[in-house]
């Protein structure tokens, strides 16, 4: 009869090799290798070029085959999440040495970083909104001559003028 301590570890061999399998089965099969990480260049040619705006940079890196509005996107969400800085002169400037993964736009505002500003507009006068509308609501009342032209006609009238003027026509005529 074979003793416990040999088939404990033969048991605990088995296990492991077959979590070592499964690890090796869990890590996903790349289909596509990455040509290009534009998130990671942009931030690169910002830290080597200092105090570019952002047009400049989109110029730079759209020669180098990235989308000028996925540069300017990026350029955006770097100053959003503080890894980029803008002076005064809207030029761009690293705020942290290396280049770190940008967070993702829901992670990001769960933080409670990102704040939205109210801005109240202030008007010098207030508006009396819909009731400052005046509408001319008198009869209408056309006199033909037949020397005027039916362009002139309609020249003249207003566009209430005109939709009564139209409903008059399509009761006469149907429509």
């Amino acid at each position: 009869m074979p003793d416990l301590k040999s088939e404990m570890s033969k048991v605990l061999n088995e296990w492991e090799q077959d979590a070592q399998q499964t690890q090796e089965k869990q890590v996903p099969k790349q289909i596509f290798t990455p040509t290009n990480n534009v998130t990671q260049e942009t931030f690169i040619y910002v830290r080597d070029n200092p105090n570019k705006t952002s047009s400049e940079v989109c110029d730079a890196l759209e020669v180098r085959g990235f989308k000028r509005s996925s540069v300017g996107s990026l350029l955006t969400q770097f100053v959003k999440q503080n890894q980029m800085t803008r002076d005064h002169n809207s030029r761009l400037r690293t705020s942290v040495p290396k280049y770190v993964p940008l967070k993702s736009t829901r992670q990001f505002k769960a933080e409670g970083k990102r704040t939205n500003k109210i801005v109240q507009i202030k008007s010098k006068q207030p508006s009396a909104g819909i009731a400052a509308l005046k509408v001319d609501t008198t009869p209408v009342r056309l006199s033909v001559s037949w020397a005027r032209r039916e362009t002139e006609i309609i020249n003249s009238l207003s566009v209430m003028q005109a939709r009564a003027l139209y409903d008059s026509l399509k009761k006469i005529f149907g429509g």
